[in-house]
């Protein structure tokens, strides 16, 4: 593994347990035993390393948002392993999720990235939308069905985490269950055939 991708590693570790405002450079060198000199010939501000972290979260997103895209689907519970992933990735980056307002305050790159990336998921979750009324999983929806669907979808598959780590609390297979289950909640009572 190369150093950045171990600092990237280190940092995200760091900023899920300690947060995004009480880890700097020298707290990620220091975990991983290099000087600070090292870890900024790589990222030169704790800025940079959040950034290379959230283009690691889009990248990973885009490549699961093809895999759902093509994913033949009979009935709702069909997309609980994808959903199951996509929660154990939010877990991994949960302090993007829990500090993103803070975060995209402090660094206007990612908001104008999140800005683009909204766009662009919109367009993707339309088409996704389509091919379940093709395939006779979801009932016929209209254009605002379809779009407060797709808000619903991104508040909770965005802010999920924050709600539950103010409120619920829970962890582990817990915590996978009720994403999973309050996502596909925002879709079944749209589905045809639902357990």
């Amino acid at each position: 593994m190369k150093t950045s991708d171990k600092i990237l590693d280190a940092a995200r570790s760091l900023f899920n347990e300690n947060g995004i405002r009480n880890t700097t450079t020298r707290h990620i060198a220091s975990s991983m035993s290099i000087s600070p000199g090292n870890l900024h010939y790589h990222f030169k501000h704790t800025e940079d390393i959040v950034i290379a972290l959230f283009r690691e979260l889009t990248n990973w997103y885009d490549g699961i948002v093809d895999k759902v895209q093509e994913l033949p689907m009979e009935r709702l519970e069909d997309l609980t392993p994808t959903l199951e992933l996509i929660y154990e990735q939010v877990d991994k980056f949960r302090f993007f999720f829990i500090h993103f307002v803070e975060i995209s305050i402090w660094i206007p790159e990612i908001k104008n990235d999140y800005g683009k990336l909204i766009t662009k998921r919109e367009n993707q979750f339309k088409t996704w939308l389509q091919r379940l009324q093709d395939q006779e999983v979801l009932f016929p929806l209209d254009d605002l069905v379809e779009e407060q669907l797709i808000k619903n979808l991104f508040i909770v598959g965005d802010f999920w985490i924050s709600y539950n780590a103010l409120f619920k609390q829970y962890t582990g297979e817990e915590a996978k269950r009720d994403f999973v289950s309050t996502m596909l909640s925002i879709l079944s009572p749209h589905c045809k055939n639902v357990r």
